[in-house]
């Protein structure tokens, strides 16, 4: 979810506010009267809050700084309407006399929670993440040296460097014969396309839980921030993922991927769901994707607008040894799942 994105939102759900309170006013819900000044002179500090809400929604993109500066203009904006509205007599002098323990309090918690740098991921930029691609294929053994012509030649010795040198050979040339394999993943990816109008009929009716209640399955969760699983080489288990506000970015290209059906469930509210599977005809993949607002690209396949729902797979998933079932559901934001390799 970029900064843009996060403004247009902020605005939009202000400009939404004030439609449904004339309409309440319209239908007789509630009765007020519209004075400009009286409106400005009492609700201004709405305005802090807004600024304040805004700052705690871009800390990811302005740093901390944009945090703290956030929650102390929400927390002005908070007395100012609640000390305007009569709902206490607080002024900041009272609040700035709690302040201060508090934000003793909050360093001391934050210089624990840090976590120690680790220097050795700048060193080098050999720890980025990197693409692999399905063609590397296995790098044949070098050809065996020349016999040293100063030692006597036994007769053995060239019998066995005959034979490492032709076994080389045979295995060099099985490296081109396996190119043409490729031509049959091309037909898979045919047979894929022809089983869609079969399985959208079929299972048109079929309800996917969104959440998955397997005790074993682990659980991540965060409120605001961005999440980002998947930096190193890890052990892909069942996991659920529950995020507020804020980008879900999940890379397994790098994850172990057990034998059988691996389930995985990323539930967010406010934010984007990037995923990014490997690239591998051995691994299976299958998309559930409900989406309230947004625009959703799964494997190569794009569709946009409101109440978007689509169920995805890769071809012969049925039929793979390795799976991975992806549940992805979000009220606004993008969701891309992203084949890398």
């Amino acid at each position: 979810m970029n900064k843009f994105f996060i403004n247009r939102l902020l605005f939009g759900i202000f400009i939404i506010g004030i439609g449904i309170l004339f309409l309440l006013k319209q239908t007789g819900q509630i009765e007020f009267d519209v004075n400009i000044g009286q409106l400005l002179s009492t609700y201004w500090p709405v305005i802090l809050i807004f600024l304040g809400l805004q700052g705690l929604l871009t800390t990811g993109f302005n740093g901390p700084a944009s945090g703290w500066w956030g929650a102390g203009m929400m927390l002005m904006g908070f007395v100012f309407l609640g000390h305007n509205l009569d709902w206490f007599t607080w002024s900041i002098g009272d609040i700035i006399s709690y302040i201060w323990p508090i934000a003793i309090i909050l360093v001391g918690i934050n210089m624990i929670r840090r976590p120690k740098k680790d220097s050795s991921n700048y060193d080098s930029p050999k720890n980025e993440w990197k693409s692999y691609t399905g063609n590397d294929g296995h790098v044949p053994p070098a050809p065996p040296l020349h016999p040293d012509p100063t030692k006597p030649k036994a007769e053995d010795d060239v019998q066995h460097a005959y034979e490492s040198e032709s076994s080389y050979k045979e295995e060099d040339s099985s490296e081109y014969e396996e190119v043409p394999s490729y031509k049959k993943h091309y037909q898979k990816h045919l047979d894929h396309h022809r089983k869609k109008h079969y399985h959208k009929h079929h299972h048109k009716n079929h309800r996917e839980e969104y959440w998955n209640h397997d005790p074993n399955a682990q659980t991540r969760s965060g409120f605001i921030g961005d999440i980002h699983i998947g930096h190193d080489y890890w052990e892909l288990k069942p996991m659920n993922i529950a995020h507020f506000i804020g980008d879900t970015v999940v890379d397994l290209t790098k994850a172990q991927i057990a034998v059988g059906e691996t389930k995985l469930c990323i539930s967010s509210f406010i934010g984007d769901v990037k995923v990014y599977v490997p690239n591998d005809y051995e691994i299976g993949i299958q998309v559930v994707s409900s989406a309230f607002v947004g625009d959703v690209k799964i494997l190569g396949q794009q569709e946009g607008g409101l109440f978007k729902n689509m169920n995805i797979y890769s071809p012969d998933y049925k039929e793979a040894t390795k799976r991975i079932k992806l549940v992805v559901s979000t009220f606004i934001g993008d969701v891309r799942v992203t084949k890398v390799g």
